[in-house]
């Protein structure tokens, strides 16, 4: 009896560590995220200021250091948004939203890879209008998905971006050419901190925060691997009404205040 007692106090003692350490986990990667993310939101907004003329030999120069920003930005929103999700603290904010601005603003950040790998994109959208929706989870599943057809697409590919809608859904499929994911089981390739989609070794985080973010917006996503191409496919419930609010630009959430949007 004394020995069940004595084991019972070690695993209660055991669980207690195991608490404190994924406190302690969660408190350092928001405090890493919020200390790196002010800065770079500085700096990308002074880069462009530095741009040399067109044919100066230090185009290129600036041209690398820019990607590199852009990288390093991208990569920061994901610490974020990872910090945000493990503590709970993730609020929602809904406005009339255009999916395919978004893409487009999106595809800003890769503009470096796209044009060093020869990668056509081609973005066709069946929306009529703008849908309700949290521009920047919505942006962010959009970013993480498009990152991940541009640095696994084959150089030279096309990267195929279709915004559909029937009547209770929205539908982005978006589809590369490239070599398929290595994974036993599908799941394995949302899994955070696990090797990237060939067996490299990578953070982990941006399939992974794009399938929370999706659930956390009521959708799903699914991707299919065939004949050399990948096509993940995210289905959202779709809203056309902003009840008791204004829209705010699609194009504009990322740096206005979101002043006529409703937070939840």
């Amino acid at each position: 009896m004394d020995e069940i007692t004595f084991l019972s106090r070690k695993i209660l003692d055991l669980n207690k560590q195991l608490i404190e350490s994924e406190k302690a986990k969660s408190r350092f990667l928001s405090l890493i995220a919020n200390e790196l993310n002010n800065p770079m939101t500085a700096l990308l907004g002074m880069i462009p200021h530095l741009a040399p003329p067109v044919g100066d030999a230090r185009e290129a120069i600036f041209d690398l250091a820019h990607e590199e920003a852009l990288l390093l930005d991208s990569r920061i929103q994901n610490l974020v948004a990872a910090s945000e999700i493990e503590s709970g603290n993730m609020d929602s904010t809904y406005a009339l939203v255009d999916p395919k601005v978004l893409i487009e603003e999106a595809l800003e950040s890769f503009k470096y890879r796209i044009k060093s790998k020869n990668i056509t994109v081609k973005v066709e959208s069946g929306l009529e209008i703008k849908i309700v929706s949290d521009p920047r989870k919505l942006y962010l599943i959009l970013k993480n998905i498009l990152a991940n057809a541009c640095h696994y697409g084959d150089a030279g590919g096309i990267v195929n971006v279709d915004i559909t809608q029937n009547d209770s859904n929205l539908i982005v499929a978006i589809k590369n050419q490239g070599t398929l994911p290595h994974v036993e089981y599908k799941p394995q390739i949302f899994t955070r901190f696990a090797n990237g989609p060939q067996g490299d070794h990578g953070l982990g985080l941006g399939l992974s925060i794009a399938r929370e973010l999706c659930e956390r917006l009521g959708g799903t996503i699914d991707y299919d691997s065939q004949d050399s191409t990948v096509t993940f496919t995210m289905t959202f419930p779709l809203q056309t009404t902003l009840p008791d609010s204004q829209a705010c630009g699609s194009n504009e959430f990322l740096f206005e205040s979101f002043d006529d949007a409703i937070e939840l």
